[in-house]
């Protein structure tokens, strides 16, 4: 496959060394820009580097992150992502067949498909 693509004379984005080092520096000095304006603060990482996208830099999300680490460690250390989830609820069942919990898929149902699953809640 790979000697098919190249044949074709088709290439990886970032598959050259040369290539990565301006687009990191475009990156850069354009977090920053946006970090100092107090645009991206309250940004997560996920709408960060979407805002990056269509702003036209050709970003990947590990380049990202590790940009973001070293210019606002103090804001990555304020948000624990862990914390943020909110918590599963737990609730207690006396025994099987007390409490049955039903959920329906509808991504099929414009064409006549409708999916329903039901799960004992004493066994979750």
């Amino acid at each position: 496959m790979q000697r098919l693509r190249l044949g074709l004379g088709m290439r990886r984005r970032f598959e050259h060394n040369h290539i990565v080092p301006p687009h990191n520096e475009l990156m850069h000095n354009t977090l920053r820009q946006q970090l100092s304006h107090g645009h991206a603060y309250a940004y997560g990482r996920r709408h960060l580097y979407t805002s990056l996208k269509r702003a036209g830099i050709p970003v990947t999300r590990d380049r990202m992150y590790e940009q973001l680490r070293l210019l606002d460690p103090a804001g990555i250390a304020s948000r624990p992502f862990a914390l943020q989830r909110t918590p599963r609820g737990t609730y207690h069942v006396p025994g099987p067949d007390f409490v049955l919990s039903v959920d329906g898929h509808h991504k099929m149902s414009e064409y006549g498909i409708e999916v329903y699953a039901g799960i004992d809640g004493y066994s979750r």
